[in-house]
């Protein structure tokens, strides 16, 4: 029998740089969520801020990126911060 073991972040995290492929600057904020929201990345910086979330049927490829769309919105290189996630929430 497994369990459903969820976490979320005690307080909100901000942090900035440039875009791994793109080059072009990234800012990102990590926010607590409520019980049962999963991982969703939210596009503010696109018209209506559609959120993408971090489930299998949202990935579109895997190319030397992981890429996920939705609401006609796309999030990649998603895998490092989504490997930190899955670590954490094994401690």
């Amino acid at each position: 029998m497994t369990t459903n073991k969820q976490t979320t972040l005690q307080q909100e995290v901000e942090c900035n740089g440039i875009g791994l492929h793109s080059g072009k600057p990234v800012e990102m904020k990590l926010k607590p969520a409520p019980i049962n929201t999963g991982i969703v990345f939210i596009r503010t910086d696109l018209p209506g801020k559609p959120h993408v979330r971090a489930i299998t049927e949202n990935i579109t490829g895997t190319l030397r990126a992981t890429t996920l769309k939705e609401n006609g919105a796309e999030v990649s290189t998603i895998e490092h911060l989504m490997a930190a996630f899955a670590m954490e929430a094994r401690r």
